[in-house]
Parts: structure tokens; sequence; C-alpha cells
């Protein structure tokens, strides 16, 4: 028999009044965040289910050298846990996994979360109005479900000729293998994003040689990270208005950044000025500046935050390598110019599946069609939200809510408000069930369709936020502090709210 996230028995409705039970698939910041805000608005009958052997999420599973976030730590956290006592303006992995564990811990999240339980399947139950969830600790269900995967948390292996005849290891950064020992090794890195230009300047003093394969480059700007003292903490301790102050700053700094990217695109001039300027004076062979100097548009590609790449870039030990991999032998690279460079170590800096929303998962509909068939050929979801024909579900950081610039922790919490906000609505008018309509969403997908055409990301480069057909089902088109102002409100001409009758229990 199925698990009752309410608690009711299988054979009744939910009461009048009583308040849904939430069901959340995904335990890093977006579960964690989720679970924290729906509680305090109400909302006690929670559950999170996390693959993992922790919470945490990308955090968790993200451990390669230099692992750190590209966005300053004091909005890079929950606005309801500030953290006066991040030890530098961007925190590292382990302090960013510490901060996350501690909000669960402080908030009661982790006694109600299902740690190493993989949610396979989820069906909507027509006639009951739940959600029945099939995990790998047997079967539940809950009249919510609520979807906090992450848009980057399937490592994607690339398709080279040979990788499994390579003799040496080979992993993913987002899968580092710490046993590996790098001191006085070859190093192939395959790959020059964001992972990767954290890596290698962190294992560059240990490593013998450490080879970059570079497809394209991409555009960087100053990171201009530093310590936090000791004074500057106790400050943020005593003042927290200081804090909030630098966070808002922050924001305001970032939405620019979006509006440059999207509607006023004029804007970009001085970020392309800095890009160029960190190149010139970084670099002094002028060969391996060409080499690193992009041709598209700044933006196109997302924009990279460092102060270690092209210096590490310089070193003896590092070779960028621009020619095209041709295949993978049991010792090594060989490049389509003929060359082949022996490798003792591959590390494959190449992204993540970024289009797979929800996926392992399979999710079934009230008409019985799956939600991979849905999004055939490209996710949409009304405000990234909401899916026709999926009532009462909903998606956290889920199509075209990420973008250029700005903390996907903001855009959570900017959804977990709106699922409040249809929570709320459905105890309002005693419904149980609430879908998005059908002409609502295409009308928004019309709207968010004109607008990304003008964004920079679809200026031509090649970027993970674009298929080959050109959808983007990643990217937001507008600013920040407008996704925040559309998803405070249920527009009430967006969702269908049905009540069903509750059953009588049999007379005794």
């Amino acid at each position: 028999m199925a698990q009752n996230g309410s608690g009711a028995g299988p054979k009744t409705a939910r009461a009048s009044g009583q308040r849904p039970s939430v069901a959340i698939v995904g335990g890093g910041f977006g579960g964690v965040g989720a679970a924290v805000l729906l509680v305090r608005a109400g909302y006690t009958d929670v559950t999170i289910f996390e693959r993992g052997e922790r919470v945490g999420g990308v955090w968790a599973h993200n451990t390669y050298p230099g692992a750190a976030c590209d966005v300053p730590s004091h909005l890079y956290e929950f606005s309801f846990a500030p953290n006066p006592r991040w030890s530098r303006r961007y925190a590292p992995q382990a302090e960013i996994q510490d901060y996350i564990e501690s909000v669960a811990d402080r908030h009661g999240v982790l006694e109600r979360a299902r740690i190493g339980t993989e949610v396979t399947r989820a069906q909507w139950d027509e006639e009951r109005a739940k959600w029945q969830l099939q995990t790998s600790a047997g079967s539940f269900e809950a009249d919510i479900l609520l979807t906090a995967c992450g848009q980057l948390s399937i490592p994607k292996e690339p398709a080279i000729n040979g990788l499994d005849s390579f003799a040496g290891p080979v992993f993913h950064t987002a899968e580092w293998n710490h046993d590996v020992d790098l001191a006085g090794k070859r190093v192939a890195v395959i790959g020059t994003g964001c992972s990767a230009i954290q890596t290698v300047p962190a294992i560059q003093p240990v490593a013998g040689q450490i080879d970059v394969y570079q497809r394209s480059p991409g555009w960087t700007m100053p990171k201009m990270d530093f310590e936090y003292s000791e004074s500057a903490k106790r400050l943020f301790e005593r003042l927290p208005a200081l804090q909030r102050l630098d966070r808002l700053a922050t924001f305001a700094f970032m939405d620019i950044g979006a509006a440059a990217m999207t509607s006023q695109r004029w804007l970009l001039a001085p970020f392309r000025a800095a890009g160029r300027w960190q190149i010139k004076k970084a670099i002094n062979d002028s060969d391996l500046r060409a080499k690193v100097t992009p041709t598209d548009e700044i933006g196109c590609k997302r924009i990279m935050l460092t102060d270690e790449w092209y210096p590490t870039l310089e070193k003896p030990n590092v070779e960028l390598i621009t020619e095209r991999i041709e295949q993978i032998t049991p010792t090594g690279i060989k490049s389509e110019d003929g060359s082949e460079r022996p490798a003792d170590v591959i590390v494959l800096a190449t992204g993540f599946e970024s289009h797979a929303f929800v996926a392992p998962m399979e999710v079934i509909g009230a008409s019985g069609r799956t939600l991979a068939t849905e999004w055939d050929p490209v996710a949409r979801a009304y405000l990234g939200l909401s899916v026709p024909s999926f009532p009462n579900m909903f998606l956290l950081y889920g199509p075209n809510t990420n973008g250029g610039t700005g903390s996907a922790i903001y855009v959570i919490e900017a959804g977990v408000a709106h699922v409040i906000a249809a929570l709320d609505a459905l105890q309002r008018t005693r419904a149980d069930r609430i879908e998005v309509r059908h002409e609502r969403t295409e009308a928004f997908n019309r709207e968010l369709h004109t607008a990304l055409a003008g964004t920079v990301w679809h200026t031509g480069c090649t970027s993970w936020y674009v298929d080959e057909n050109g959808n983007d089902p990643n990217q937001w088109p507008w600013m920040w502090s407008t996704y925040r102002r559309r998803t405070r409100h249920l527009e009430p001409s967006a969702y269908e709210l049905k009540r069903r009758m509750l059953e009588r229990a049999p007379s005794s």
C-alpha cells in the first residue's frame, strides 16, 4: 500500500480545509529552501526525496579541486538565513555545502528528508487527485509534487571516439576521483568552461603536465575575489543591514547585467572592454592571446569569472590545444592534425545535460502523457513553474529560469513564493486540484520566444543554452526583478482550480 503524505487513508479524499501534503524531489538548494518556506507558511506535511547520501545537490557532488561559486556569497544564500561569516567574497564548495547542511539542520529539514532515496516515477491519479510516487524505497503519495532537480545535475560525457579505450583513469569534474594522485602526472583536461577554469589552476602546481583541449574560447571577467577579514565578519554580525546592503548592491549590478544581455544590449560595451583588457593584461604571448580571444558576442556563452585562468595558461607545464580531438587512444589523445599527446589521466570538464530538467525520473500527467513527450522537442513551462495537464505539480528552477547573471537561490525563492500562492488558492477555494491553463501557457511561450530572439544568447555562438535546432529552454529573457514580480502572485486567469466531492465513508 502506498504511504500517504497527508496521513489520510487511501480511499479518503483530502478533508475540506486540510492542508495538502507536498513531496519534493531533490535535496539541493531548491528542495531545502522550499521545505523551509513551505513549513513557515503553514504547510508542514512536507517530505523531501534526495537520491544522494546527503543534502546539497550540486555542491555535494561537485568536489573537484578549486570548486567555488561564481556568485558573491551574500547573494548566494537564502534571504531567510544570512551568513555573516563567509570566508570569502566567493565561497568555496566545501563552505557552501556546510552552509546548506546547517540550514537544513537548523530548520528541521533533515527530519523531513529521505536521504539515499531516488524517485523513479511519478504518476498523477486523476480519481483521487494525488501524485503516486515510485521510489527506490517503495511507494509514496502526496497531494502536491514539487520537483527541485536542478538544471546542472547530470554530467555530460563527450562523444569522442576511443574514450572507453583509454588505459588510465577517466572521470568528469562532477564525479572527481580523489583516489587518483595527480602529482607529477600528465593530465589531459577536455573543456575550457566554468569547471575547467577552476580546476586547472588548482591542479597546476602538482601536475607534471596539463594539456587543456579547447573547442572555442569563452569570455571571462575579473572575479576580484578576496578573503573576508575577521573584523569584516564581526561587522556583518553586528550590523546585519550592511550585509543586506551588499546583497542589494550585488543584485542591482547583476540585474543590470541581465538587462545588457536581453533588452539593453548597448550595456554590453563595458563588459566587452573589461574582458579584452583582462586578456591583454594577463597574457604576453601573442599566439596564446589569439587562442583565448573570443570571436562571438560577450554573454552568448556563459561569462566566466576568474583571476587565475590566463596566468595559469602561461605556466611552463600547461599547454592550450585548439586542434580538434580526433580520437582517444589507450595512451593519450590524438588531434585532427595528426599529433598525439600522451596522458596519464583524462579529466572531462564537459558540462551537464542542461536540458534534462527532471531526468531520469519519469513523470506522467493527467492525460497519460509523460512529461518527456510533452516537452518534445523542447521543454517549456509557464514562468518555468507549471505545465498544462500536470496538475498540482510545480518545477523549481525549471525551463527558462536560468540567465547569464543572477543567483539561482533568488530564482528558487521567487518560485517557492509562487507555489505558496498556489497552495493558498487551493485552501481559499477549498479545491484540491490546480492546473495552469493551456491558453495562458501558450501565450507565455509566445511572449518568451519573441523576447529570446532579441537576446545575446541568439547571436550565433554554440552554447549549452541553445540546442542544435535553435531552441532555448534555459534562459529567462528579462531582468530578475521582473521574475520576482511575475511570480509573486497568481494571475486569476492563469490557473484553473477544481474541487472534487468528498467520498462518503461506508455506513456501519
